[in-house]
């Protein structure tokens, strides 16, 4: 699961309720040590899924909602799996 499939289903559902999203841009870490590209992918992860748990609140409609929530959680997977990549990549390199 990436993000252009969570985006797919998010503009899949807007089109079909008629809604225009907001788009907003987190800035981008141009770092070129793997450990601190990790880092940022799992920050920026979490941030988002903080979003995502935070529109699901303002959200009463049981089907956004659980759009809302599916996508939270694919978040903090992701954010997961980068965190598992970084324990690696310490083990194999030590800390920055």
């Amino acid at each position: 699961m990436n993000g252009m499939q969570r985006l797919g289903w998010l503009s899949e559902k807007l089109a079909e309720w008629r809604s225009t999203p907001r788009i907003g841009h987190i800035a981008i870490d141009k770092s070129r040590k793997t450990a601190d590209m990790l880092r940022a992918d799992i920050r920026i992860e979490q941030e988002v899924a903080a979003e995502y748990g935070r529109l699901t609140r303002k959200t009463e409609e049981s089907e956004p909602k659980g759009l809302l929530l599916r996508i939270r959680d694919h978040e903090l997977y992701q954010a997961d799996v980068f965190g598992d990549l970084l324990k690696k990549e310490e083990e194999r390199k030590g800390p920055d």
